[in-house]
């Protein structure tokens, strides 16, 4: 996630519950006997995820790197291995090219897949969203960038696992940015210049940076201040929610640490398109090499996915019954 004064400048310069799963997943045999057991996604596979996508091996995922091209390589193996179908062209990846911030041109990748909805043709578009490029490497190491965004990709696919066994109302696309760290370069241009198959169409953004390290127990929902409407769906999740569930951080009030613009989120937003982004307060390891996966409380985490995954589900109720 992009949150500090530089990148806010250079930007003004360019409900219900969730569905019943026929097959409840299983108690993680990772979290111990007494503590949270994950209700609606494997919490298992979700921290050996967010374990591999932000080691090493990924060199940092920055945008044009090979560790980039790794990463959406493993992306894009989940996708498969989940059976979600690319959203255009048979082709997961939509290359697209932008300058970094030194000005040197750069090609990213945005992913891009799809899950139909039950309502049939020309159903809602409901974009949920996470960024899955980081900072790269530099003096100091290797900025692995487990919280922001490995955490946030994990995240959304479990919420693809999700609506594969439990099929949504509106037609659902799954949009892993690329360039987020480049001035939110790959949801810019999705957004500029949406695929065919969804023009006309979209209707709502659910975006996810940052969403393992709830330190204090607690996950901002952003975006009711520009749409006030959406105050039942989030207060709704909140009574229910194994995480706390605020909503903040999206009006001039909260000063520097208001996030309207701070992430995917911003080009929708811009573009009159009704969203909701879900992230984590800063801590002492943002855009730091030490935020590593052995900082991630396992069962924070845990909380953390089963409460995207309840305001997925209500996103998408709220999106269908507007559409009535």
């Amino acid at each position: 996630m992009i949150r500090t004064a530089l990148i806010a400048g250079l930007l003004l310069a360019a409900c219900s519950s969730p569905a019943t799963q026929t097959a409840p997943v299983s108690p993680s045999p990772s979290i111990q006997e007494g503590t949270y057991p994950a209700q609606y996604h494997d919490a298992t596979r979700a921290s050996a995820a967010l374990e591999t996508l932000s080691s090493d091996a990924f060199e940092g995922r920055k945008t044009g790197e090979p560790g980039n091209l790794k990463a959406q390589d493993w992306i894009i193996g989940r996708l498969e291995t989940f059976g979600v179908a690319p959203l255009q062209n048979g082709d997961y990846r939509a290359a697209f090219e932008t300058p970094d911030f030194s000005g040197r041109q750069i090609e990213g990748t945005n992913i891009l897949a799809v899950i139909d909805g039950r309502r049939g043709q020309d159903a809602p578009v409901i974009v949920m969203s996470a960024h899955y490029d980081h900072l790269g490497t530099g003096e100091d190491g290797i900025y692995n960038g487990t919280d922001d965004n490995a955490s946030g990709v994990v995240a959304l696919l479990e919420t693809v696992a999700w609506f594969q066994e439990n099929p949504p109302e509106n037609d659902l696309v799954f949009a892993f940015f690329d360039a987020e760290e480049q001035g939110l370069a790959g949801s810019a241009e999705f957004v500029r210049d949406l695929p065919d198959a969804i023009a006309g169409r979209l209707a709502f953004n659910l975006n996810l940076d940052m969403v393992s390290r709830a330190d204090k127990g607690e996950i901002f929902a952003v975006g009711t201040h520009h749409y006030p409407d959406l105050i039942p769906l989030v207060d709704g999740v909140a009574e229910r929610a194994p995480l706390k569930l605020s909503r903040g951080h999206d009006s001039p009030e909260w000063g520097d640490q208001d996030w309207s613009t701070m992430s995917d989120h911003a080009p929708f937003l811009r573009a009159g398109v009704p969203f909701i982004y879900l992230g984590v307060e800063d801590h002492a390891d943002y855009h730091k090499v030490s935020d590593t996966f052995d900082k991630v409380d396992p069962e924070t985490f845990a909380r953390s996915v089963d409460t995207v995954l309840m305001v997925a589900e209500a996103v998408d109720e709220y999106v269908a019954a507007e559409a009535n």
